[in-house]
This record gives structure tokens, C-alpha cells and sequence, in this order.
């Protein structure tokens, strides 16, 4: 502390609260905060405990992605909190699904099958009929560029998956996830829906196997498929060369328990 015991110097509050003096002057100049105490034009700068909160509030709303104009909005109510929560919670929504990659990763344990329920989804939606893996792969990427040119993506869902008829496995859907609000002829609203699923951990060429696995389970536990399979793609060529490191999550729809 200075001598003046309730106030903290500059470089006390950089060490508190874990900021650079530079990012502490960027606050003043954005009308964020100011010293408590300012000895001439460039003289020292003091803060009250009051200041110090302030300043770690601010850190904090940056680490959540928000820009200085947006905190400053906040603080004055000059901004609209709803297009903030609905900012943060798309934020949110990102961070689950990477941890949720994450923790699949890093986990030493068997991949087990889950019941979750799968939320509504707006996809951009193309259906080809198609035996070859090489082939799915060059339909997926052409429609995922066709979906991102017309609407962009929605990154708080999975990006990519390809939906399978149970009955007729070789008439697949691909789809691509797109942004709320997207309309046109191929963009597809799909509901909420109870599901069964599995991550899959290896090549492509197996995934069959791990659909009659859910297949199987659903029937032993009774429950009711709705008559589809999704491979929802969450790590694949574009990060390994190695296929036993892909991975891949095996979900089957299933009526509502």
C-alpha cells in the first residue's frame, strides 16, 4: 500500500489484478475509469478499493469476449443487455461443445452409450445417394461450401454430420449447420429429439459397426428408434493424417421416453 493506506498505486493494481499499466491507461482513455488521486498532468496515478473492483469487473467482461465500447455501453446503459446475453450465451454454447471434445480426448475409458436429447437445429440440407466413403467426403465439402457462401455457419452447434435412413443406408443427408434466422429451399428446421449415442474413435470404415451397436442397445433397453442415424463429424482429415484418430459421434434418434 502507499502511504496514503486506502489507496493502491498503479503498479500495486497491475500486480493485483493481474493487468498491464498500459491496459489500466486504455480504461482511462475509453472513459471506463479514472485515478482517485492524480499528482499533475503525468504524475502518479492512486485508486481507491472501489477503482481496483472496477477494473477486474472489466478484465473479466473482456475474457467473455466483450469490447471496451460494449463495457463502457454497460455500465451506462447505453447497450442492448439482451444482444449481449444472447452474444455470451453463444459463447457458452462454443465452450460446452469444446469441452465436451475435450473430455472425449482425453478419456482413457471405453466409449459408452449415452441417452441425450439432441436441440433443434437449422441445417442446410442435401440428400445424394452414395456407397464410397471417398465419395461422402467430397459431398460433404462441397455442400458445407455451399451452405457457408449462402448463409455462414452456426458455431455454436456441430458443424457437419450426414443423416442415414436405417431402412436405406446408402440415401444419406448432408448436412451443415447454419445461422438462426437462415431461409431457403434446402435449409431445414430439425427438432428437438431424445437419442441414443456413442463416440466412435477410429476409421470412417467402422462406423457401421457402431450404428448396429446403438441399433442393438436401443432394442435390449426398449427403446423406439425413429428410423435414422447421424455420424455428427467432430475430428477428421482436416486435423489428422492418422484415421485411428478421428472422431466421430454415432447418434440414433429415438421416440421420446
Amino acid at each position: 500500500m502507499t502511504q496514503r493506506q486506502e489507496l493502491f498505486s498503479i503498479g500495486e493494481i497491475t500486480r493485483a489484478a493481474g493487468v498491464t499499466r498500459r491496459m489500466i491507461l486504455n480504461y482511462e482513455e475509453h472513459g471506463l475509469i479514472r485515478p482517485d488521486i492524480k499528482k499533475g498532468d503525468a504524475g502518479n496515478r492512486y485508486y481507491t478499493i472501489d477503482t481496483f473492483t472496477k477494473i477486474r469487473n472489466i478484465r473479466i467482461l473482456q475474457d467473455l469476449g466483450l469490447s471496451l465500447d460494449e463495457i463502457r455501453g454497460y455500465y451506462d446503459d447505453s447497450i442492448d443487455l439482451l444482444s449481449m446475453i444472447r452474444r455470451l450465451e453463444k459463447l457458452r454454447d462454443q465452450l460446452n461443445l469444446n469441452i465436451e471434445k475435450l473430455y472425449e480426448r482425453t478419456s482413457a475409458v471405453p466409449p459408452q452409450v449415452r441417452k441425450l436429447q439432441l436441440q433443434s437445429q437449422l441445417v442446410y440440407r442435401k440428400s445424394y445417394r452414395s456407397d464410397s466413403i471417398a465419395e461422402k467426403t467430397v459431398l460433404l465439402r462441397n455442400t458445407a461450401l455451399e451452405a457457408m457462401r449462402a448463409y455462414g455457419t452456426d458455431t455454436t452447434r456441430r458443424m457437419y454430420f450426414i443423416e442415414y435412413p436405417i431402412s436405406a443406408p446408402l440415401e444419406a443427408a448432408f448436412c451443415v449447420a447454419v445461422p438462426p434466422g437462415s431461409e431457403g429451399e434446402l435449409v431445414t428446421l430439425l427438432p428437438p429429439t431424445d437419442a441414443l449415442s456413442i463416440y466412435h474413435h477410429g476409421a470412417y470404415e467402422d462406423l457401421p459397426a457402431v450404428g448396429r451397436r446403438l441399433l442393438e442397445y436401443a432394442a435390449e433397453h426398449q427403446f423406439s428408434p425413429r428410423g435414422t442415424l447421424r455420424h455428427i463429424y467432430l475430428e477428421g482429415p482436416p486435423q489428422h493424417k492418422d484415421p485411428q484418430k478421428f472422431i466421430t459421434q454415432v447418434v440414433l434418434p429415438i421416440e421420446a421416453t
